[in-house]
C-alpha cells in the first residue's frame, strides 16, 4: 500500500519560516500591486453619464473628470493627483465593469518646461514704528 505524502512548502512571514501546505487558491492569487494614481480605474460597475475633460487638458483634485451612474446614484470622479489627461478610454453612455481602465494621466512636468514664474522674495517689514502710548520722557 502506497500512501502519497503531501509536499510541504516553506512559507516565510515576518522573518519566520513555516512548513505548511499551500492551497491552489493561495498559489493562484494575484500579488499585491500598489495603486497607480496616474491610472483612473472603475471601483464599481456602472454607466458613464458625462465626461467633463478632454485629452491634453490639465486637471487637479478639485476638477471633476466624469460622472458615473452606479447603484442608482450619480458619482463624481475626481483625479487624486495634479496632471494632464493623456488618454480617455471611455465614452458617454458606455457600461463599465469593476477594475476597467477609464482614464490615464501624466505628470504635468514630464517632458515640458514649467511655465510657472518664481515667486518674488517676501518684503521685509518696512513699516515705520509707531511711538508707544503713554507719557513722553523728558
Amino acid at each position: 500500500m502506497d500512501t502519497k505524502t503531501p509536499d510541504f512548502d516553506i512559507f516565510s512571514y515576518e522573518g519566520t519560516d513555516y512548513k505548511t501546505l499551500l492551497t491552489k487558491k493561495f498559489l493562484a492569487h494575484k500579488k499585491y500591486e500598489p495603486e497607480d494614481p496616474s491610472r483612473i480605474i472603475a471601483q464599481i460597475p456602472g454607466t458613464i453619464v458625462k465626461i467633463m475633460v478632454k485629452e491634453g487638458q490639465s486637471v487637479n483634485p478639485a476638477k471633476c473628470l466624469f460622472i458615473i451612474d452606479a447603484m442608482k446614484m450619480r458619482n463624481k470622479v475626481h483625479a487624486s493627483v495634479t496632471g494632464i489627461v493623456r488618454k480617455i478610454h471611455i465614452q458617454e453612455g458606455q457600461i463599465v465593469s469593476k477594475n476597467d481602465l477609464l482614464l490615464e494621466l501624466e505628470e504635468p512636468g514630464s517632458g515640458k518646461k514649467s511655465k510657472k514664474k518664481p515667486k518674488p522674495e517676501s518684503r521685509k517689514n518696512t513699516a515705520t514704528r509707531k511711538k508707544p502710548f503713554g507719557k513722553k520722557k523728558k
